[in-house]
């Protein structure tokens, strides 16, 4: 590994020979890992493990994902650069995923995010992480402060019906709650027609969504908000590079009424970003129609 990453350093001054052997490297490395043996023993413990933990084969799905030692760290967080295999059926079918998500660390998309973020990103090492599904009523993220403002005493709420809400593409339900009185600020409604469903003989597939004006009801609203106010004491970890609490950034669902937590984070925010002064310009053209007043029974030109 450091020997390719020297190589491919070294090729910096010839772009085009530099991108040929990455290339070459990242794929050598994807096809080495994907059809690595584990070995009997690990097949063996492993089938034990998911039985103890999860029940009968066949009787659940579980979502393989990845962590590595060079995401959610002080100052990056890795959310999305990995593969993430959802609701896989059967022992012979998570072992493929397994590989599969083990791989995707050398996508040409997460080597090069290492590259530009990480300080020896040669040093990479892979879990994998198994999940048992939950079909849930509706799912989504939440952020525990305002993104726009930053000010901390708000959630952030994005959601919609199904699994996987609030991923990219999805028009979403987006929230903004107030710690302190609970007022709830709608700054969009779930458009999306259609919600993801798990299947019991794996994957999912795409129903129509049941169209309602709100996705979130009053009782979810609270419970989410109970859950909140607990984060910082139960996740003191969540801090950044100068080791500063920090919001944190929560994957969660609901099943039957049920608040189900997949995933929490440090959410972290891109300093490079926000001293961009395209990105700065784009923002204080929003800022200036902030005041402007629409008269929704005008006919626009």
């Amino acid at each position: 590994m450091k020997q390719q990453y020297a190589l491919i350093e070294s090729l910096a001054a010839e772009p085009r020979k530099q991108e040929s052997v990455t290339r070459r490297f990242l794929e050598r490395m994807r096809d080495w890992i994907s059809n690595a043996d584990p070995g009997d023993d690990f097949r063996f413990r492993l089938q034990e493990a998911m039985a103890e933990t999860f029940g009968p084969q066949g009787s659940y799905g579980v979502f393989v994902r990845s962590d590595t030692n060079v995401e959610d760290l002080a100052g990056f967080t890795g959310a999305g650069l990995n593969l993430t295999v959802v609701n896989v059926v059967g022992f012979e079918n998570v072992l493929e995923a397994i590989n599969r998500v083990w791989a995707s660390p050398f996508s040409e998309r997460a080597y090069r995010w290492r590259q530009a973020y990480m300080e020896n990103p040669e040093h990479i090492y892979a879990s994998v992480l198994l999940l048992k599904s939950i079909p849930a009523d509706k799912s989504g993220v939440m952020v525990t402060a305002d993104i726009d403002s930053g000010q901390t005493g708000w959630l952030t709420i994005a959601i919609n019906e199904g699994v996987g809400g609030a991923v990219s593409g999805q028009t979403s339900e987006e929230l903004r709650i107030n710690m302190s009185d609970g007022k709830v600020r709608l700054m969009a409604q779930a458009t999306e027609p259609y919600k993801r469903v798990i299947l019991k003989k794996g994957g999912m597939t795409k129903m129509p969504a049941s169209g309602s004006e709100a996705v979130l009801s009053q009782k979810n609203i609270q419970l989410l908000m109970k859950f909140a106010g607990t984060v910082a004491d139960r996740f003191p970890m969540l801090k950044n590079i100068q080791g500063d609490p920090v919001p944190a950034d929560i994957e969660f669902g609901f099943y039957q009424d049920k608040l189900v937590l997949f995933q929490i984070r440090p959410f972290l925010e891109s300093a490079r970003a926000r001293q961009n002064l395209f990105l700065n310009g784009l923002d204080q053209r929003l800022k200036e129609k902030y005041a402007m007043v629409i008269d929704l029974d005008e006919i626009p030109n």
